[in-house]
């Protein structure tokens, strides 16, 4: 291990404490959105445990950090077309899943939502894209917004591999942190905005710095320092958006700083120790595996917040979470066995022979 090349990437191991933290981070969105969102936007009945669970919309973080982590994992050293098809694939089939039968349920049921126009078919195919909101286009579904910060993070490491830039991507990181620092954490409508995504940066970085510290990348000092930096950027940025939770919410207590610190430091604590291969995760191999329903519980998971709105008031609130979560978790089940894993191969083999065809 220790005289491997570092420019090899870890395509052979299994990060079990990555998997396990990833499907822990869908449920913390999934129990934000089931208890303190319905309750404050659908005056459902409160949840006692409301307190920690409002703090569940971190899981993004962890997400993206995740991301950081794993995709540079897969992508180092890889050409252009291996990291676009293996994406493409990833990403897609999924997405398309969730993204139709949302469309099914707004247009054929005539449900709008607040802020986003009726749904129709040209606003499917912009959302089909996973590119609506690089077109300026509204999200069908309130989950996609995350997927245009991916999208946003893959082409950052699709240049990378296209110029071959392996060997710089300390440089990189540090110019990346410093536009972070300059531009804010506030939405802005211009194309560095896009591309470099400063509101959630950090937590790309983090996870890619992590990467680098655990393959020996660099001088650790050099890491750490960029760490230590990325970190207190988090931080900042973070609060920005705690700040505009609260306003979303009315109520200037509904989040308090110190433990959305303490929460956001034990996510870089639970990396650093990842990286450092602290962590030993093989007894739970069998639980980790629940990390392959995360992308869809992820995606899907929003269908359940109907059931609170109609049901909330009339059945036992934890009997509703308890029943609504298993349900999501079983249908996250059926998409990855049954559309995923049958979807993915097809997908693959039908993008690689039209890139082989053009070229």
């Amino acid at each position: 291990m220790e005289n491997r090349d570092p420019y090899v990437p870890f395509n052979h191991f299994r990060f079990y404490e990555l998997d396990l933290m990833r499907f822990l981070a869908a449920l913390s969105v999934l129990f934000y959105h089931y208890t303190f969102f319905t309750t404050r936007i659908y005056s459902t009945p409160e949840f006692g445990i409301d307190k920690l669970l409002r703090y569940g919309y971190l899981g993004v973080d962890a997400f993206f950090m995740i991301s950081g982590y794993v995709v540079l994992m897969s992508s180092m050293n890889k050409s252009p077309k291996y990291f676009f098809v293996s994406r493409v694939t990833r990403l897609y089939p999924a997405f398309w899943t969730a993204c139709l039968l949302t469309f099914a349920i707004l247009y054929f049921g005539k449900i709008t939502q607040p802020g986003v126009p009726a749904a129709n078919f040209k606003l499917l195919a912009y959302n089909l894209t996973m590119l609506q909101g690089f077109f300026g286009k509204p999200d069908l579904n309130g989950v996609f917004w995350t997927l245009t910060y991916e999208i946003g993070f893959y082409f950052i490491i699709l240049l990378i591999a296209a110029l071959k830039f392996w060997k710089n991507l300390l440089p990189i990181i540090l110019l990346w942190l410093g536009y972070t620092f300059i531009a804010g954490p506030h939405t802005a409508s211009n194309a560095f905005y896009f591309l470099l995504m400063p509101k959630y940066s950090c937590c790309f970085i983090a996870g890619m710095l992590c990467y680098l510290l655990r393959i020996k990348y660099a001088s650790s000092w050099k890491i750490y320092l960029l760490l230590t930096v990325c970190y207190l950027l988090n931080i900042k940025h973070d609060i920005v958006i705690m700040e505009d939770m609260n306003n979303y919410y009315h109520d200037a207590n509904a989040y308090r700083s110190y433990i959305m610190i303490i929460i956001v430091t034990i996510l870089y604590l639970f990396f650093l120790l990842s990286a450092l291969q602290k962590l030993d995760f093989s007894k739970l191999k069998q639980v980790a595996q629940l990390g392959v329903l995360t992308y869809p519980l992820y995606l899907i998971h929003g269908f359940g917040i109907g059931a609170f709105m109609i049901l909330g008031n009339h059945i036992n609130k934890h009997i509703l979470l308890a029943a609504v979560t298993i349900v999501m978790i079983l249908f996250s089940f059926i998409i990855y066995k049954y559309i995923e894993k049958k979807v993915q191969p097809l997908l693959k083999s039908l993008i690689t022979k039209l890139i082989d065809f053009s070229s």
